[in-house]
């Protein structure tokens, strides 16, 4: 039962699917309940999925779950790994921030590639196909170095792991036209997204609009850190959209945290999702740092929750999906890059069991979408054999075992060698 000695193809038999994440195979036992079906994936020998020769060899799968390799869509590899030297906050965001900043001096050439390397590494190894990092741009992108070695990263590991970089800058640095013009350049020309934090007050209608003038003049896709407070004053994802409707731009946006739709009065926040809704911007909400941070004062129990209004902004048709956002730095000290951890804890912060089906295939689906990333997401015949095999044999199962054993294979091949005994992983239990 060795995946590699595949050959001349391979059969995957009695795998569980999402349904809505596997059209165009063959489907049956479908559960409308969970939205699982049971199907044959074929894997031919150029790692894409289909109708393998006559002769192919057969795993059965005996009902265990596949899913499609995941996209992150909201990291931030220069800081992960830093929460041993930088330390822990004593407060909320901006404590952690101040100490971001601080052990922002030891970001060489040679530390941020050991870092960031390693989170790939993990990242890749828990199943993620493609993820996009925000970097701290102070300087222009040609300056940073975080630029320098994530386009040698990019490189090395490309048919491994997609990589999107955001220059992530406050929403202020707009106000130097030449400088912001410059630097759009940049970012355009190494293939990047245009990033803005807005810090509360720093939002205007005209510092938006020059930012989406800039961002539609340079082909620039745009990602915000917006609202990352519990402030139910807090307005900027509603300024975005009111800049978008005004300007007409058409590319793509995402919203990173938007923490303050939680706490705002119904009326004000029903108004605004029914807005980003109408726009198209996409909600991307970050449980891992946000639960962290939100709320945290030192010696007091937190009452309130850091998370963004996922059920209502799904309810309204807006796309919404979750993200690992910080790995182990002062923003969220633990986490190790597995979106399989980053559901779990949307779902059990946002209490989503009941529909547990449908928002694993919109967070596999939205994820994809938002980033740009054609051809993830999904199980698609034809496509490559980009999945993971999990023991687990239904939603429920997978949200209860923590790390638990998978098999992730990309282009029909074990990412890790020593798990291509699919015979480990259907008998191993989780201890």
């Amino acid at each position: 039962m060795n995946l590699q000695a595949a050959g001349t193809g391979l059969w995957l038999d009695n795998a569980r699917v999402p349904a809505a994440l596997a059209e165009g195979f063959a489907l049956r036992d479908v559960d409308a309940g969970t939205g699982l079906a049971t199907a044959d994936l074929g894997v031919n020998r150029d790692g894409s999925f289909g109708a393998p020769p006559a002769g192919a060899r057969r795993i059965d799968l005996q009902g265990r779950l596949v899913l499609p390799a995941f996209v992150d869509s909201h990291v931030h590899l220069d800081k992960a790994y830093t929460v041993a030297r930088a330390g822990l906050p004593d407060g909320g965001l901006l404590a952690a921030v101040r100490l971001a900043g601080a052990d922002a001096e030891n970001w060489t050439v040679a530390d941020l590639e050991s870092r960031m390397e390693r989170a790939l590494v993990r990242a890749h190894a828990n199943g993620t196909a493609a993820m996009r990092t925000h970097l701290d741009t102070p300087v222009p992108p040609l300056q940073c170095a975080s630029w320098q070695v994530l386009g040698r990263l990019r490189q090395g590991w490309r048919g491994r792991l997609d990589i999107q970089a955001v220059a992530l800058m406050a929403l202020e640095r707009v106000d130097d036209a030449a400088d912001y013009a410059e630097r759009c350049r940049q970012i355009a020309a190494l293939d990047g997204v245009l990033g803005a934090f807005i810090a509360p007050g720093m939002a205007t209608a005209a510092r938006l609009d020059r930012l989406f003038e800039m961002a539609a003049r340079h082909g620039l896709a745009v990602d915000f850190h917006v609202d990352e407070t519990l402030d139910p004053e807090a307005r900027g994802l509603e300024m975005i959209c009111d800049s978008l409707a005004r300007t007409g731009f058409d590319g793509p946006v995402m919203a990173g945290h938007c923490c303050s739709l939680a706490t705002m009065p119904q009326a004000d926040r029903a108004r605004i999702i029914a807005k980003v809704a109408a726009c198209g911007v996409h909600v991307v909400s970050l449980p891992h740092s946000n639960l962290f941070l939100q709320d945290r004062r030192a010696g007091t129990t937190p009452r309130h929750r850091g998370l963004t209004a996922v059920q209502e902004l799904r309810a309204a048709g807006a796309s919404v999906h979750f993200a690992s956002d910080n790995v182990q730095d002062p923003f969220y000290p633990y986490g190790d890059y597995d979106m399989v951890e980053v559901f779990r804890s949307g779902v059990q912060t946002a209490q989503l069991e009941a529909d547990l089906g449908v928002w694993l295939a919109g967070q596999c689906i939205e994820a994809a979408r938002a980033c740009g990333f054609g051809g993830l997401g999904r199980l698609i015949p034809g496509g490559h054999a980009d999945a993971i095999v999990f023991q687990a044999r239904d939603l429920l199962d997978l949200m209860s075992r923590r790390a638990g054993p998978r098999l992730v294979i990309r282009q029909g091949v074990p990412v890790r060698p020593d798990r291509a005994d699919l015979s480990t992983l259907l008998t191993e239990e989780v201890r």
